[in-house]
């Protein structure tokens, strides 16, 4: 693993473990905050400590850079899917604070999911902001070889954004899933078991995708294969041999 895959797992890790407590607490609301704070904070830095090749600028590219050429259709397919299932989960009954205040004091704080909407707004928001940026860059490389490392890097650079935004949802989607199928598993309290088995396969799903895009964020990336030299460069080396 490289240092920047350190990073971003120390970012998914705590903010893993802040968000599960703060749900514990009077600060439910704030813990989809705390993890996208520290799941951005570790990708940023993951980022900072990822070299950009080439950084001698160079001539201006005539092909026309377009975000369908770096962003997979996949993971925003998933991003989409996933959002929509939080939607989903806010139109049913809302659970109790998962605290357990009403188990020993009878009533319990409340709680919404607005900032937990409200955060994913933000984070997808950023994310293609931030990729558009990275897409839309100036190119580096005086030479084929240096471009074409160039463009390697801002393929990657793409994909660890997207795949980072699309951990976020997982996440979130799975540890409401899992909430809301705890509350509809108690039939005594006016559940719906059939509806709690569905929400907990739901948020398995989740959970293999959440471990599907926080592999990539921490895996070793392949080093891209260097292009070939040109016709031309080649024939000029072969004459002066």
């Amino acid at each position: 693993m490289t240092i920047g895959g350190y990073c971003r797992l120390a970012g998914l890790v705590v903010g893993t473990g802040l968000a599960f407590a703060m749900t514990r607490t009077y600060l439910f609301d704030l813990a989809p905050v705390a993890l996208a704070a520290a799941v951005a904070a570790g990708l940023l830095a993951g980022e900072a400590v990822t070299p950009r090749p080439a950084r001698a600028r160079g001539v201006a590219s005539l092909r026309p850079r377009r975000l369908g050429d770096y962003l997979s259709g996949r993971t925003v397919l998933v991003v989409v899917l996933l959002g929509a299932g939080v939607l989903g989960l806010g139109l049913l009954r809302l659970p109790h604070h998962p605290g357990h205040e009403i188990d020993y004091f009878g009533v319990a704080s409340p709680v919404s999911l607005v900032t937990t909407k409200a955060t994913l707004g933000v984070v997808a928001l950023l994310a293609g902001l931030t990729v558009w940026l990275v897409a839309r860059s100036a190119q580096t490389g005086a030479t084929e070889i240096e471009r074409a490392e160039d463009e390697a890097w801002r393929q990657a650079a793409v994909r660890r954004i997207a795949n980072c935004c699309a951990a976020v949802f997982a996440l979130v989607f799975t540890a409401l899933g899992f909430w809301y199928a705890d509350s509809e598993l108690d039939w005594r309290g006016g559940g719906s078991p059939t509806m709690g088995v569905a929400l907990s396969l739901l948020s398995a799903a989740g959970l293999v995708l959440f471990a599907y895009y926080a592999a990539t964020l921490i895996a070793v990336a392949a080093e891209p294969a260097t292009p070939a030299r040109p016709e031309s460069l080649t024939t000029v080396d072969a004459t002066v041999r």
